[in-house]
């Protein structure tokens, strides 16, 4: 892995790298489309009830056995964990981008910084989900950390996604994120030590499910 973690993590999770994350709303647009979120307002409140509770019951405790799995270097675990996460998401366009997102920054990290254990997960499962890869990523840093940086990809995700869908200046779009980090920021450690939980969210998987027979649209989901 890279002599100096913290610097890859800064690279990894800076908003210029080509993950291709930028072309995914992840059901997004289509909420926004049918008027369920309009303004600043609703997406605070979307991200606050939606997206929180999925990050700190489902998303972040995976994370965690993903982090250790991959301490380990153990890809048996690691493939059996990406099989659990493609049976949760239900929607095709859920699941392919997630899949999109985690082939990609696989690649990249085979160029950046190869490691047997890339190596061995990229023969194993090259179209892997983006939540397993990013465990590889950051396999060298404190699982506290590491978890955080999942997280504000998650936030920043939909966050930078909204500016294209509404009217929303980027001061109005980062004060939102600060004060929904600051609401992770409360919770995520007890998330880190609680068992993966199925979280139900009907609204954003109708929405993904919507977004494939769309007229137009501009992200891939």
């Amino acid at each position: 892995m890279p002599s100096d973690p913290w610097l890859w993590l800064m690279q990894a999770n800076d908003s210029q790298y080509p993950s291709g994350a930028y072309a995914h709303s992840y059901g997004l647009e289509e909420l926004v489309e049918a008027g369920v979120v309009k303004n600043a307002d609703d997406l605070e409140r979307f991200l606050a009830t939606q997206i929180l509770p999925a990050l700190l019951t489902f998303d972040l405790p995976y994370f965690v056995q993903a982090h250790a799995a991959a301490n380990q270097a153990n890809t048996a675990r690691l493939l059996e964990l990406d099989t659990e996460l493609d049976a949760w998401r239900l929607p095709a366009e859920t699941r392919d981008a997630s899949r999109r997102i985690g082939s990609r920054r696989l690649e990249l990290l085979r160029q950046l910084a190869p490691s047997p254990l890339v190596e061995a997960h990229a023969a194993a499962c090259p179209f892997s989900h983006h939540l397993v890869v990013t465990a590889i990523e950051l396999a060298s840093i404190p699982i506290t950390q590491a978890a955080r940086a999942f997280a504000f990809q998650t936030i920043s995700g939909f966050a930078t996604a909204s500016m294209k869908l509404m009217r929303l200046g980027q001061t109005a779009c980062q004060s939102i994120v600060r004060r929904t980090l600051d609401r992770l920021g409360t919770e995520i450690d007890a998330a880190l030590s609680r068992p993966p939980d199925g979280w139900f969210n009907p609204l954003l998987e109708i929405a993904s499910l919507r977004h494939a027979r769309a007229d137009a649209r501009l992200f891939i989901s």
